[in-house]
C-alpha cells in the first residue's frame, strides 16, 4: 500500500454512541418517544432503515437548525479523544472526513467541533433556518461511496490511499472500496468485512492501525 492520505469516518456508533445523528435533533424537538416507536418498528423488521429515516425526518418539523450546534455536546455521547486523533492525523498530512447516512446538518456540527476536513450526509430540508420534515437527498450505502469518490476526485486521492472507519452494514461497501478498513464496536458480520477491528470507547485506539499503514 502506498502513502496514506485520507481517513473516512462513519458517524453513528463510530464517533458518537447511543444518541444517533437523527435521534439528537428529535430529542431537541421534543420527539424522543416518537423516535423510539419508529426505532422499535425498524428493529422488528416492520420497516426498513431508509423508510424509518424518512419517518424520523418528519419528527424534525419546526426545529431550528441552530439548536443542533448549541446543544450537541450536551446530548451526544462521543468517543474519547476524537479531536486529538484528528489533530494527530493532520500532523501526518492525512485528511479526515465524516460520511453519514444521518443529517448533514449534524455532520457539519461534528466537523466544526472536532476539526474534520469535510463532511457528507443526507440532505434534510431546512428553509429559513427551520427543518421542514423532508429529506431532499438520501445517503445510503452506495451513495456513501459516491461521497468518498467526490472528495477523492477533488483532492486527487486514490482508493488505496484511504482508510475507512465504521461500524455498520452501510460501511461495508466503503470498506471494500478503500485500501484498508477498521471496524469499530461492530457486529461480527461487519468485522468480517474489515481488515482490522477494535472494540473501544477511545478513538485513539485506532491510531496503531492507521499509522502503521
Amino acid at each position: 500500500m502506498g502513502e496514506l492520505r485520507l481517513v473516512c469516518f462513519d458517524l453513528d456508533d463510530t464517533l458518537i454512541r447511543e444518541i444517533h445523528s437523527v435521534m439528537l435533533p428529535c430529542i431537541l424537538n421534543g420527539k424522543e418517544n416518537e423516535h423510539s416507536f419508529i426505532q422499535e418498528q425498524e428493529e422488528k423488521g416492520l420497516i426498513n432503515y431508509k423508510s424509518a429515516d424518512y419517518l424520523r425526518a418528519e419528527l424534525l418539523v419546526g426545529l431550528e437548525e441552530r439548536k443542533i450546534a448549541q446543544s450537541f455536546l450536551e446530548i451526544a455521547k462521543p468517543l474519547k479523544n476524537i479531536k486529538s486523533v484528528v489533530e494527530t492525523l493532520h500532523e501526518q498530512d492525512i485528511k479526515c472526513i465524516v460520511i453519514t447516512v444521518g443529517p448533514k446538518q449534524v455532520a457539519k456540527v461534528v466537523c466544526d467541533i472536532w476539526g474534520f476536513d469535510d463532511y457528507y450526509g443526507s440532505d434534510y430540508e431546512v428553509l429559513e433556518g427551520i427543518f421542514t420534515g423532508k429529506i431532499l437527498d438520501y445517503i445510503g450505502a452506495e451513495q456513501k461511496i459516491e461521497c468518498l469518490q467526490d472528495f477523492c476526485k477533488h483532492n486527487n486521492i486514490k482508493p488505496y490511499e484511504c482508510i475507512s472507519v465504521g461500524d455498520g452494514s452501510t460501511d461495508i461497501p466503503i470498506f471494500e472500496y478503500c485500501g484498508k478498513s477498521i471496524a469499530i464496536n461492530s457486529s461480527p458480520k461487519v468485522r468480517e468485512s474489515a481488515l482490522y477491528s477494535v472494540d473501544t470507547d477511545d478513538l485513539a485506539d485506532i491510531l496503531k492501525y492507521i499509522l502503521c499503514a
